[in-house]
């Protein structure tokens, strides 16, 4: 299909193809078709900005841990205080970085960026950024907390939801945005994905019953995770590197 583009330097009426569209300089063809494809500056830098979000998130995480009084010489009751602040931020980090193995490993497949996939992406990290608040309120409150565990696992089940709208509509028929091997990994990579949100969400209720059980339940994410990659299984496509990766 083709389209006419203004003539240079006097010249006749060119013709646009679609190889052109995509291209960046092909500003007429962004508006009309506003795919920012593997390769492409646009599409770089929207995972550098998710890595971004993400390197802030977990830095934000270590800023809320407090020093003891005496820092050179910490006493065992200062220790003992700031042991729900540690364990906080040990069940941040090792969720944020979940999510970001997630966010990884989907993005292999995933090789074009159309607007609402922006949008669903910049949602996920909204929520990826968010998440320091409810660690500090599980910190201050403690994990016996009902409504701080709540509050935490709404929030963390949320960030995993929203990852999992991201990869549904890259993968959805006919969308284009993603490799075509993905077929291979789809089911696999759904499971995985909304395995997250799915126990937050059953921790819930068990919250209401006894926090701390709740919090001990969150630990079944990575037990299903292993449990989906003996059930599920998949092919692994050889890594492609150099000059083939680009091609």
């Amino acid at each position: 299909m083709t389209d006419d583009k203004p003539a240079q330097d006097g010249g006749p009426p060119e013709r646009w193809d679609d190889g052109e569209r995509h291209r960046p300089e092909g500003h007429r063809g962004l508006r009309l078709y506003p795919i920012a494809r593997s390769g492409f500056i646009e599409f770089d830098r929207v995972l550098f900005f998710s890595d971004a979000v993400f390197a802030i998130a977990i830095t934000l995480l270590a800023v809320e841990l407090h020093v003891p009084s005496n820092p050179h010489i910490p006493s065992g009751h200062d220790l003992f205080e700031a042991r729900n602040s540690i364990l906080g931020f040990g069940i941040s980090f090792a969720v944020i970085a979940l999510f970001w193995l997630g966010h990884h490993g989907i993005f292999r497949y995933i090789t074009a960026l159309d607007r609402p996939l922006i949008i669903l992406n910049l949602l996920f990290l909204g929520t990826i950024a968010f998440l320091p608040y409810p660690t500090t309120l599980l910190s201050v409150h403690s994990l016996s907390d009902q409504a701080a565990v709540t509050f935490y696992a709404c929030c963390a089940g949320a960030a995993g939801f929203a990852e999992g709208l991201v990869w549904l509509y890259a993968t959805r028929r006919g969308s284009g945005l993603t490799d075509p091997s993905v077929g291979r990994v789809k089911l696999q990579y759904t499971l995985r994905i909304f395995r997250v949100p799915a126990i937050f969400a059953i921790s819930i209720p068990v919250a209401a019953a006894d926090p701390r059980v709740a919090t001990y339940a969150w630990f079944l994410i990575f037990l299903t995770g292993l449990a989906i990659n003996r059930l599920v299984r998949r092919p692994e496509p050889p890594e492609r590197i150099g000059e083939e990766a680009r091609s």
